[in-house]
């Protein structure tokens, strides 16, 4: 998954998915360049939201000193039209945003600041054009204004900015194993680009002689006396940085809220300068409040704007959620939710408090949030971050708030304040309130299962906000949802229905880049993937039973096609989960020459695990060579057999050239898959050595788990306890579980039980299959009948089975319950569910974070009574869950 700046690229072009960039509707503010007909002997490209002119006889170098040419919104037109007149005199390719819209997004202060500011990028052929070019530039475009480059060498006093980097992409790998651009040194090897936000050469090159005095500028401009040193970096983003520092005379502890121009545009237009000096302004205005920082002063440093604060001690309330939530902590009675909801309580009181000393002094505070509150050791609250605090009758400054916690825009100051105090409550005791971001009734979904569960009286909390009272549409599609989960146990037939009708409502079968919509994530795997991509949506279809289109079958055959095999990735993200979706839909000639392309291209894999690693492809080979009929591929099995034993070595301690342990445990992040790998080549061979190299992983497995306060069993990353699928006990568990099967040896009772008590946990974030609750309450389910009963964990029933023995949710109160609360996640649209994917975002239909895993989970939970095979009535039960997961 991309980090949250990256992940924001994926949210620009569309409102209900995850999509790439270069869909964002912009075609009213297009520039004319991008339109008009390329000159002669140049062609036109265009990857993303960028267009290209390339020479049509040329060849662009792989490397060189680039050149960056920034602009403001104003000046685009003109600085675009004078930069592209010298480069075509030049006859030097080059690249810029195709549109003012596209311009504005990515100048947005959400966006991840070492892109800033680029809105040409020129490609000189060598280093005398670089330097003549880049001069000329400058001169043209003297007194344009524009951002920043943080990452290049500016040149004069214009917008134009170069540095060395590649031009085309190269790859190779970093110290930590991952894939990343690369520059050719002077032997020919490839080492990666370094791209940041500091102007740095690569060690073999020294800087030109014609840009030493811009260098020198540079570090001149810097050295101004600034009296404070930076102690901490706190948070970066587009529109610059947040620091604790220290007075180099006083010793006094300050914050600095650091400010670029002409960077971190918001819905007005406004840069981060201008929010900057509007804090300023309002916190002087609340000079002597104890809720809001005591403010020193403004300071411009080179060309940074730095709003001088005071250092407020204390944690963020987001931070305070996390610590104290009492409904991931065992909070089962009313006497042992007491201290929490009184702790709530008094949050609430001081954030009444402080929006009325603000309201009082005539203006709104207009974005309210967690992570913009701060709680004292003491307990009093005060409030960060007044970018937006501005008089109670603004109409023409945006709100800002976080996803769900914003009022509609166009709320009056005093109402949008008191929108997010009452969201912000609910955000302490149902701390998922993006979902209202999606559905606006979702709130009062969080709110009625939250006064229920709490015991809260009716007057508890805020007034309830008059926009939410009025939601008269969205309640009842919130009533329909609600509907189907209500009952002795869930319309699971129903439930099935519309789940399928969701996940065909985004089929994108004329796209090449996806067929269905998910995580961001499919997007680098060419939308082929089990993971987030088609072949996870297929395979689900599938094993539910449902009808699986050929023209989407065509598609995953074609899009992977298309994949470079020599980034073939592992079962879930790559070729060879794909290889064997289209064996298991009956394309089993395409699968295997799939399967034998990926092979023959790709080089290891360095990880070991299921997820993207050797155990993953070890096991697809099994699985690919089973497919093969009667008699199965015995070079499939010999290369299953060759990983067990390199994966068997490196649990021992043994050095494997290229292959790393896991850090974590978990089915698809840890040894679980190692363990698993060995279970089912032993039930295939009988060899004993299998068994005790299955032993030896899972005992290193089992180390990395802790038994926590309110009786579960997780895994312990860090400072993180994880219960999941993807990495956590959930998945350990379950492998445990199918161990103890296989050999008929006792349960690991207490594992397995204070596994599956975390997994009903009443409180889960997201809903999915790997990382949320559909995963948590199948794998409760999976582990019921052993940890309930006493009996043994499982039932073989041949011999490689490692199923175990399902509970169907309905036989255990704290599965349907669990089920049940997937209410507070799933949208109703028409005759549609839809599921949010993974930061509960946009919505997905992937397999790890959206439709397509929920729809397996339920089904493997139903045991078949969602009518899958023909439609109108029960199916056969399905396999058991680690079968499901791991497409045997």
């Amino acid at each position: 998954m991309p980090g949250p700046q990256e992940t924001q690229l994926y949210c620009l072009a569309d409102r209900r998915y995850f999509d790439v960039p270069d869909r964002l509707p912009d075609q009213e503010t297009r520039y004319r360049l991008d339109s008009e007909p390329p000159p002669a002997g140049w062609r036109r490209e265009a990857v993303g939201l960028w267009t290209s002119l390339v020479p049509e006889d040329g060849r662009p170098a792989e490397q060189g000193w680039k050149i960056h040419v920034s602009t403001v919104p104003e000046e685009a037109e003109a600085t675009l039209r004078d930069t592209a007149r010298l480069c075509l005199r030049h006859g030097v390719p080059f690249k810029f945003l195709r549109s003012e819209r596209a311009l504005l997004l990515m100048a947005d202060k959400y966006m991840n600041r070492s892109g800033a500011g680029k809105f040409i990028a020129v490609y000189p052929p060598d280093e005398a054009v670089s330097l003549t070019l880049a001069e000329e530039l400058s001169r043209e475009l003297a007194g344009r204004s524009g951002p920043y480059v943080l990452s290049d060498l500016r040149i004069g006093d214009a917008p134009v900015y170069t540095r060395y980097g590649a031009y085309v992409p190269l790859w190779c790998l970093d110290a930590e194993g991952r894939r990343v651009l690369a520059l050719r040194d002077p032997s020919g090897t490839l080492v990666p680009d370094e791209r940041g936000v500091v102007f740095r050469m690569p060690e073999w090159l020294d800087v030109p002689t014609a840009l030493r005095p811009h260098l020198a500028a540079r570090a001149a401009a810097r050295d101004d006396g600034f009296p404070y040193t930076v102690t901490e970096a706190l948070q970066f983003s587009n529109a610059g940085g947040i620091y604790r520092a220290r007075h180099r005379e006083t010793g006094r502890q300050v914050v600095l809220r650091e400010a670029r121009p002409h960077c971190g545009l918001d819905g007005a237009g406004d840069d981060a300068v201008t929010r900057l000096h509007r804090e300023h302004r309002a916190l002087t205005a609340l000079a002597g409040l104890d809720c809001v920082p005591e403010v020193y002063g403004v300071r411009t440093v080179w060309e940074h704007h730095f709003l001088i604060e005071e250092h407020i001690e204390g944690s963020t309330l987001l931070e305070e959620i996390v610590a104290r939530f009492a409904l991931v902590r065992g909070a089962d009675t009313a006497d042992r939710l007491a201290p929490y909801l009184q702790w709530v309580d008094s949050v609430l009181a001081g954030l009444t408090r402080a929006l009325e000393a603000i309201h009082a002094r005539g203006l709104r505070f207009g974005d309210l949030h967690p992570s913009n509150i701060i709680l004292r050791p003491d307990g009093r609250v005060a409030l960060i971050d007044f970018e937006y605090a501005t008089g109670l009758d603004d109409e023409r400054t945006p709100l800002a708030g976080a996803l769900g916690l914003q009022a509609p825009p166009g709320t009056p100051g005093a109402e949008a304040d008191a929108y997010a105090l009452w969201a912000t409550w609910l955000t302490m005791l149902m701390p998922i309130t993006e979902m209202a971001g999606h559905e606006r009734a979702k709130a009062l979904t969080l709110e009625s299962w939250a006064r229920r569960r709490y015991g809260l009286p009716a007057d508890a909390g805020p007034a309830r906000p008059r926009l939410l009272q009025d939601a008269t549409a969205s309640r009842e599609r919130e009533a329909e949802v609600a509907a189907l989960f209500d009952g002795p146990v869930p319309d699971w037939a129903e439930i099935r229905t519309r789940l399928l009708a969701g996940i065909r409502s985004g089929a994108t079968p004329e796209r090449a880049d996806r067929l269905f919509p998910g995580d961001p994530g499919l997007f680098a795997t060419g939308g082929t993937g089990i993971a987030h991509g088609a072949a996870g949506v297929l395979y689900a279809l599938h094993r539910v039973g449902a009808p699986v289109p050929e023209e989407w079958t065509d598609w995953l055959a074609s899009a992977a096609l298309n994949r470079d095999p020599a980034a073939a990735g592992g079962l879930y993200d790559g070729l060879p989960g794909t290889a064997l979706v289209l064996t298991l839909l009956g394309r089993s000639e395409q699968g295997r020459a799939l399967w034998d392309r990926a092979m023959s291209s790709a080089p290891a894999a360095g990880s070991a695990d299921l997820l993207t690693g050797r155990a993953g492809i070890a096991l697809a080979a099994l699985r690919m060579a089973r497919a093969t009929g009667p008699s199965p591929d015995q070079a499939l099995i010999d290369t299953a057999l060759r990983t067990a034993w390199d994966l068997d070595q490196l649990v021992r301690g043994e050095a494997v050239p290229g292959l790393c342990l896991p850090e974590s445990a978990g089915l698809l992040r840890g040894l679980s898959g190692a363990v698993l790998l060995h279970l089912e080549l032993h039930a295939l061979t009988g060899e004993e050595w299998l068994r005790e190299a299955a032993r030896e992983a899972l005992d290193r497995e089992t180390g990395h788990l802790v038994a926590m306060p309110g009786g579960s069993v997780q895994v312990k990353d860090g400072r993180r306890h994880l219960l999941y699928l993807d990495q956590g006990s959930a998945g350990v568990a379950l492998v445990a579980q199918a161990y103890a099967a296989r050999f008929g040896e006792p349960a690991p009772r207490a594992l397995l039980s204070g596994v599956r008590t975390g997994c009903v946990t009443e409180f889960v974030r997201e809903p999915g299959l790997f990382t949320g609750r559909t995963g948590l309450v199948a794998a409760a389910g999976q582990l019921g009948t052993a940890t309930r009963a006493g009996g043994p964990s499982g039932t073989a029933t041949g011999a490689g089975d490692v199923r175990g023995t399902a509970t169907r949710a309905g036989e255990d109160d704290d599965v349907l319950a669990s089920v049940r609360n997937l209410t507070w996640h799933l949208v109703a649209d028409e005759d549609r569910l839809l599921v949010p994917g993974a930061t509960l975002r946009r919505f997905s239909a992937d397999l790890a974070t959206g439709a397509a895993g929920v729809l397996l989970g339920l089904h493997f939970l139903s045991r078949g009574e969602d009518g899958a095979g023909d439609g109108k009535g029960a199916g056969p039960a399905p396999a058991g869950l680690l079968e499901l997961l791991t497409l045997g």
